[in-house]
Formats: C-alpha cells, sequence, structure tokens
C-alpha cells in the first residue's frame, strides 16, 4: 500500500516538474512578442515620417554689374534639371567671411518663406512695392511682386532662374548691407569675393546645393 503512494506522489512531482518549464518557455514567447510588436511599431513610425530629398541640379551666380544701371550686386539660382522643388520648401543660407583688414565677423543670411518681403524696390526700372526675395524671374508668369512670382508661392522647376533683382534683394540674402559702396567698402566685399552658398531642403533636411561663389 505505502508503495503504491510513493509512487503516486513521484507520478505527480514530475507532472509538476514538466509543467513549470513549459508555463516559463509560454512566458518567455509573450514577453518576446511584445517587444517584437513594440520595435515594429516605432520602426513604423520612424521610417513613415521619412521625407525623400529631391535631385535637382542648381547653380548660383552673384554678379556686382546687375540691374538696369549695371550697378547692383545681384544673385541668380538655376535650376537645370531634376526635380521641381515648392519653394515653400527649401532654406537659403549664405557665410561670408569679410578680409581681415575690415576687422568684421562673419556674416549670415538666411532666406525661407516666412522672410519678410523686401519694399520699394527698383527692379528692371521699374519700383516695386513688396516682393519676396528670390523672385520667380520669368514675366510670362507675372512681374516680380506679383502672386505666383515670390519666393514660397512657386515651384523651382527645371529651366527657371530665380533672383534677388539688386542691392537690396541680395543684402536681404546675405544678411549684411552692399546697398551702397560705403557699406560694400565696409565689408570688403566686392568684385571676387566669396561667399559660401548652401540650399536645404526643408521636409529632408539634405543640402540641395552647397558652394563658393565667387562675385562676377
Amino acid at each position: 500500500m505505502n508503495k503504491q503512494i510513493r509512487k503516486r506522489e513521484k507520478m505527480s512531482s514530475d507532472t509538476y516538474d514538466a509543467v513549470s518549464p513549459v508555463i516559463g518557455v509560454m512566458l518567455m514567447l509573450v514577453v518576446t512578442i511584445i517587444i517584437a510588436a513594440f520595435v515594429s511599431v516605432f520602426s513604423g513610425n520612424a521610417f513613415g515620417n521619412t521625407e525623400t530629398t529631391p535631385s535637382a541640379a542648381m547653380d548660383v551666380k552673384l554678379i556686382s554689374n546687375g540691374g538696369a544701371d549695371k550697378n547692383q550686386y545681384v544673385m541668380l539660382i538655376e535650376h537645370h534639371g531634376g526635380s521641381g522643388i515648392p519653394t515653400s520648401d527649401l532654406r537659403i543660407i549664405s557665410y561670408y567671411t569679410p578680409p581681415s583688414s575690415t576687422k568684421k565677423t562673419m556674416q549670415r543670411g538666411e532666406v525661407t518663406a516666412s522672410t519678410k518681403a523686401v519694399s520699394n524696390m527698383i527692379i528692371n526700372g521699374e519700383a516695386i512695392s513688396s516682393v519676396k526675395i528670390p523672385y520667380l524671374n520669368d514675366v510670362s508668369r507675372g512681374k516680380p511682386g506679383e502672386a505666383g512670382t515670390n519666393f514660397g508661392e512657386y515651384t523651382f522647376s527645371s529651366g527657371d532662374v530665380i533672383s534677388t533683382g539688386g542691392s537690396a534683394g541680395t543684402t536681404t540674402v546675405l544678411g549684411f548691407d552692399v546697398t551702397t559702396p560705403e557699406n560694400c567698402a565696409i565689408f570688403g566685399f566686392g568684385r571676387g569675393s566669396a561667399v559660401d552658398v548652401e540650399i536645404i531642403h526643408l521636409p529632408s533636411q539634405k543640402s540641395l546645393y552647397s558652394g563658393r561663389v565667387i562675385v562676377q
């Protein structure tokens, strides 16, 4: 009789010993599944918010003899091919380090769609009451300052040229005053000066253009 009791107790003990590892494995599987689901959701959100950077070939020029009277500093940005980009998605940044003789620190300028419009500019001999720089330089699509030509209102596409129009507009981009010969002398700015320009695609925070531009 005692032998049968001891046998049943041993069988019951073996059964519980077998159940414990199974429960442990199941708990581990549940935890693993929860962690995997969390990682999947996090990764999906991270990659889902990634913006594709458009591809565009651009060139930037700074000329010292622009304007109707050929006495204005004008920046031109040309789109030579690739994706059309809404200018509301662009930021233009410039850096200029004056010669050491002028004792001026590095100057930085920045333009976005929210940058204040320039008032009372003379463009192509005509007074423009308000224009956001750089404007779309295409009379077939409107005069400077008209709806659809202001920076932030148009898509910069292949074949387009955008312009600062004159020294007042270029001052907005460069971040320091180049409207008079006296101010240019203060900053040592003129033909042959070097300005570093970068054009950034805001949604992706990637650079579409980065280069050193020499004033012509």
